[in-house]
C-alpha cells in the first residue's frame, strides 16, 4: 500500500542512525517527501527524508521516487568543498559528483545541508539539521512582526550571488552535468500537474480572464517553445523550485540555508529566477497591505535579488552572463513569472483577505487580491515592456 508511510525509526533500523530513537517531529514544510527531525538521548538531531510515490502534501499526484536520486546528486555537488560522508563513499558516481563540486565558487554566508546517509532501495535520506528555523514565509509573513528590511535584503542578495554562481559553474560543466541531472520526474510532473492543472483552473474559472483561450494559448505556446530540443542552447543547472520555502534564514548566525533540492535539474534560467521572484513580490504583497503591484515599484527584496544575480554573473563570468542573461532569457523569465503567479493565485496562495482560501480545494476566485495579482500575471504571460526582469540585461 503506497500510502503506508514507514516511521522515522523504522527507517533508521541497521543504520548509523538508529540510536536517534529519542524524538521525532513530523516537519510540516515538506510537501514532496516525507520528513521529520529526530533526535537521540544527547539531545543530538539529523533530518529523516522518505520518498513515497505520491506527494505527501498532494497524495493524488504521482511523483517518481527517482526524484531523491537528483536530490542526493545535488547535495553532494553542491557540497564539494566538504569531505564526502563516509557511509555514501562506497557510491562511484556521489564520489565523481563531490569531486567535480570543489570547482564551484563558496558564497559566504549561503549554507547547503550536508547529505550523510542515503538508501536509495526505500528510498530515504538522513541529512545534518541546518536548526529549527523558519522558512521565508514563515518568517516574513502578514499579522506577526516584520524581519528588519537589511535583513530581507541579505537574504535576497546572498540568494541572488550564489544562484548566479551555480548557473555559471552548470555553464561552463555542461557537458559534465548533463548525464547527471536531466530530471525527468520533475519534468513530467510539470507537464501532468502544473501545466495541466492551470489550464484546467482557468479554464473552470472565466473570472480570471474574460479571454480565457488565448491566455491558455500562450501558456501552451510557451510550455512548447521552452521543451523544443532546439532550444537547448543556454541551459544550466537549476535548483529547480527556488522559492521562499526553500529558504531559512538564521538571524544568530546570519546564514541562508537552502533546503529541498529535488527539482534539480538542467534547464534554462527562468525557472529559478522568474520562479523566485514570483514568490518574493507577492510575500512582500501579502505583508504589506499598502503595496499595490499594479503601479508601485517593484518591491526591494525582488530588486535585491536580481541586482546581485546579475552583478555577480557579469562580474566572475562575462561569457555565462552573456548568454545566460540574454533578450531570450528575458523573455522566458517574464513570462514565466506569471505562469507561476497565475497558478499559486489561481490555487488561493497570497491572499492577504484570507476570503481566497475559505473553500478547501477550490478557493473563491472574487476577492480583490486574485484580481490584483492575476492582473500583474496576465501582463507578464503577455511579455510585458515593463518588466522586472529588463534589470539583468540593462546598462549599469
Amino acid at each position: 500500500n503506497e500510502m503506508q508511510i514507514p516511521t522515522p525509526f523504522d527507517l533508521l533500523k541497521g543504520t548509523a542512525y538508529e540510536q536517534y530513537t529519542f524524538s521525532a517531529t513530523k516537519l510540516t514544510g515538506g510537501m514532496v517527501n516525507h520528513v521529520w527531525r529526530v533526535s537521540d538521548k544527547d539531545g543530538r538531531t539529523v533530518i529523516v527524508k522518505y520518498a513515497n510515490s505520491r506527494m505527501s502534501a498532494f497524495p493524488n499526484n504521482e511523483f517518481s521516487t527517482e526524484r531523491m536520486e537528483f536530490e542526493v546528486r545535488g547535495l553532494v555537488l553542491l557540497n564539494g568543498k566538504r569531505q564526502l560522508a563516509t557511509a555514501i563513499t562506497h557510491i562511484p558516481e556521489l564520489c565523481k559528483l563531490n569531486d567535480f563540486g570543489q570547482d564551484l565558487t563558496d558564497t559566504p554566508g549561503v549554507h547547503i545541508p550536508q547529505l550523510v546517509y542515503y538508501n536509495s532501495s526505500v528510498p530515504f535520506m538522513v541529512l545534518e539539521d541546518v536548526g529549527n528555523l523558519k522558512a521565508y514565509d514563515a518568517w516574513y509573513a502578514p499579522n506577526q512582526p516584520h524581519p528588519p528590511m537589511d535583513d530581507l535584503l541579505l537574504v535576497s542578495r546572498r540568494t541572488g550571488e550564489w544562484l548566479a554562481r551555480l548557473h555559471e559553474f552548470g555553464f561552463k560543466n555542461y557537458a559534465k552535468m548533463e548525464k547527471y541531472f536531466v530530471n525527468w520526474p520533475v519534468q513530467a510532473l510539470m507537464d501532468n500537474v502544473y501545466y495541466m492543472g492551470l489550464y484546467k483552473r482557468i479554464a473552470e474559472h472565466p473570472e480570471f480572464a474574460n479571454d480565457s483561450d488565448e491566455f491558455i494559448k500562450r501558456i501552451m505556446d510557451f510550455h512548447r517553445e521552452v521543451k523544443q530540443p532546439e532550444n537547448a542552447k543556454g541551459k544550466t543547472l537549476v535548483f529547480g523550485d527556488l522559492w521562499t520555502t526553500s529558504i531559512l534564514f538564521n538571524p544568530g548566525s546570519r546564514t541562508v540555508n537552502l533546503i529541498d533540492l529535488e527539482c534539480f535539474d538542467i534547464d534554462h534560467i527562468y525557472s529559478d529566477i522568474g520562479h523566485l521572484a514570483a514568490h518574493l513580490l507577492p510575500a512582500y504583497y501579502v505583508c504589506n497591505p499598502d503595496y499595490n503591484p499594479s503601479t508601485d515599484p517593484c518591491p526591494e527584496p525582488v530588486i535585491a535579488f536580481l541586482n546581485a544575480y546579475k552583478e555577480t554573473l557579469k562580474g566572475e563570468c562575462p561569457e555565462a552572463y552573456k548568454v545566460l542573461v540574454s533578450s531570450d532569457a528575458v523573455r522566458q523569465s517574464t513570462i514565466f513569472f506569471g505562469i507561476e503567479l497565475a497558478f499559486d493565485v489561481s490555487i488561493g496562495s497570497w491572499c492577504r483577505c484570507g476570503k481566497g482560501r475559505d473553500v478547501k480545494d477550490e478557493p473563491a476566485m472574487s476577492c480583490a487580491c486574485v484580481k490584483d495579482l492575476f492582473h500583474i500575471a496576465k501582463e507578464y504571460i503577455k511579455n510585458t515592456p515593463e518588466s522586472i526582469f529588463n534589470i539583468l540585461n540593462s546598462p549599469e
